[in-house]
């Protein structure tokens, strides 16, 4: 298992990217994965677990000649639309896509194993699976809410699976950038939001120099995960 830290880099375009989420009401966890998704790519057959037909964290992923299919329990009259049930078995064959995204969706589901089996199963030979999860974060139904893996955990439950090539990112490290998600909530203007945020970015970048267990803290993990 391969585990990266990505700490986020106010750059000019992060800047601007993290100026505009928070104005679209977006919480500090969804900022930090989001400007990390611009390292993604994918291409070709996508399958977008989970998601509806309302992704927009594809707006940040590099993609080339996609075909995108999305799915969740009910039904959606689109096209390119594929009712699943992640807690049951998934009616698609074997070897179907290229690409998987699974975001924000594994803390929600019970049979979890079952889940990143058959993902395995309908990925194609040499296809990936594109995975986020939250880790400090609150309690959030929909329908329920379950479990918080550690990066360890994780990497149990992919090469169960089969998974063999695996890629951990730790996403928004350090105490101050998971803060930044706890207190988001509560600041009531999106100005007060975009101000607190920004500071307490700074503070996690100047306890890093001399915290020792800066990285036992982090806001989620995005995982790659290669068949």
């Amino acid at each position: 298992m391969k585990i990266n830290y990505q700490n986020i880099n106010l750059n000019l375009k992060n800047i601007l990217i993290s100026v505009k989420l928070i104005f679209k009401n977006k919480s500090p966890i969804r900022i930090f994965h989001n400007i990390f998704l611009n390292n993604i790519y994918i291409n070709n057959k996508i399958l977008d677990l989970g998601s509806g037909n309302h992704s927009s964290y594809l707006n940040f992923i590099k993609k080339n000649n996609v075909d995108i299919f999305f799915s969740d329990k009910n039904f959606n009259e689109d096209k390119n639309f594929i009712q699943v049930d992640l807690e049951k078995n998934i009616n698609i064959k074997d070897l179907s896509f290229d690409n998987i995204l699974l975001f924000n969706v594994l803390e929600h589901i019970q049979n979890y194993q079952n889940l990143i089996n058959e993902i395995y199963r309908i990925l194609k030979n040499g296809g990936k699976l594109e995975l986020f999860v939250p880790f400090m974060h609150k309690f959030h139904k929909d329908p329920n809410d379950y479990f918080r893996p550690t990066h360890e955990y994780l990497q149990k439950i992919f090469i169960n699976s089969g998974f063999k090539d695996i890629e951990i990112n730790i996403v928004g490290p350090g105490p101050f950038a998971v803060i930044s998600e706890i207190l988001h909530q509560y600041f009531k203007f999106r100005v007060i939001k975009l101000l607190f945020f920004f500071i307490f970015i700074l503070l996690n970048k100047i306890i890093k120099i001399f915290s020792k267990d800066y990285y036992t803290f982090y806001a989620g993990l995005h995982c790659t995960c290669k068949k």
